[in-house]
């Protein structure tokens, strides 16, 4: 009898924390921000025209929605092309509805305007695309927000292969990974950090998550033992 109470009695917990391992493990190719929830630094950027801007200011006039963002250097013969016609591919896929914007964002501090240019013509990027260059200052504030390693070895610049979600406000909440994403997940994922829901908070919160389901079930593992402690015998009214 004692066992089947305590099945009974643990058996919605047990639920929770499955539940939470289910949806925190689904889209292994997208992962939540590492981030305390400022929005992205308002670095001084110049455009593939040379035009000079703080970043928000740029991104707020670009329009509305949450926003990609991807990394590059426009001389990379390698990851660099891949992600950016991965991305290029995926978001044609979606449309504009509802809308976003993408911004890709130099980490080379040889960049220049005519080299921006050139990579929009070669990469045949979308008008609408945001494509920036800024100074190492910049760069540091950039990669130290995102928590984004870059290593030098000669003109070769070696980085992860990363893309970040930023929600409207321009508050990074999401990261994309290589390329085993799709554009369900890239549209999943945008509609997460802007309303989120309950599994969609879930998702993004894994961790706190955890911490919940592990105090739920220590809290009731705690009333469980105290009944047992203080429940009186089965036979003592009978003795009596």
């Amino acid at each position: 009898m004692i066992s089947t109470r305590i099945t009974r009695a643990t058996l919605p917990l047990l639920l929770f924390v499955v539940t939470v391992l289910i949806l925190s493990s689904s889209g292994v190719a997208a992962v939540p921000a590492d981030s305390d929830g400022r929005p992205i630094p308002n670095v001084t950027v110049w455009d593939d025209l040379d035009q000079k801007a703080s970043l928000r200011q740029l991104l707020q006039a670009a329009g509305s929605g949450p926003v990609i963002v991807l990394p590059i250097y426009t001389h990379c013969s390698l990851s660099c092309p891949v992600l950016t016609r991965k991305l290029k591919q995926e978001t044609a896929l979606l449309g504009n509805n509802p809308p976003y914007r993408v911004l890709l964002f130099s980490f080379d501090p040889l960049e220049s305007a005519q080299s921006l240019r050139t990579f929009r013509e070669s990469e045949q990027l979308p008008a609408k695309w945001i494509l920036v260059r800024t100074q190492d200052a910049g760069i540091l504030q950039f990669s130290d927000f995102f928590h984004y390693s870059i290593l030098t070895e000669g003109r070769v610049l070696v980085h992860p292969n990363e893309l970040f979600l930023l929600e409207h406000d321009l508050r990074w909440r999401a990261t994309l990974v290589d390329v085993s994403w799709e554009a369900t997940e890239l549209q999943r994922w945008m509609g997460r950090i802007e309303s989120p829901g309950v599994s969609g908070w879930i998702a993004m919160h894994p961790d706190k998550l955890a911490w919940i389901g592990l105090g739920g079930l220590s809290f009731g593992l705690a009333v469980m033992l105290s009944w047992l402690v203080w429940r009186k015998p089965s036979g003592q009214s009978a003795t009596a």
